[in-house]
């Protein structure tokens, strides 16, 4: 069986913006990863953040309180060497 993962990302613009919302995030007690931007997901400046799916609707509740500007917020499931991404609706 090949390896399994699953996690969501935001996306930014602007690195600046990627670096202030992860330290808002971390504050916040939410534990994040600075990655690469996936290919599937439109250009901008390459750095997203990576967090658990469980933590998605208070990141997204952070978020909503800031002014940053973000590409998108997207789901990753990550199987074998294949990987699908979808866009996650913040409303």
């Amino acid at each position: 069986m090949p390896y399994s993962e699953s996690y969501d990302i935001v996306a930014f613009k602007s690195r600046q913006h990627a670096f202030h919302f992860n330290q808002i995030l971390r504050d916040g007690g939410i534990s994040t990863q600075l990655m690469s931007t996936p290919r599937g997901v439109s250009l901008g400046c390459g750095i997203s953040i990576r967090f658990s799916t469980y933590m998605t609707q208070r990141v997204i509740g952070l978020y909503k309180e800031t002014s940053i500007e973000i590409i998108g917020f997207y789901h990753i499931e990550k199987t074998g060497n294949n990987l699908h991404i979808s866009m996650i609706p913040v409303g």
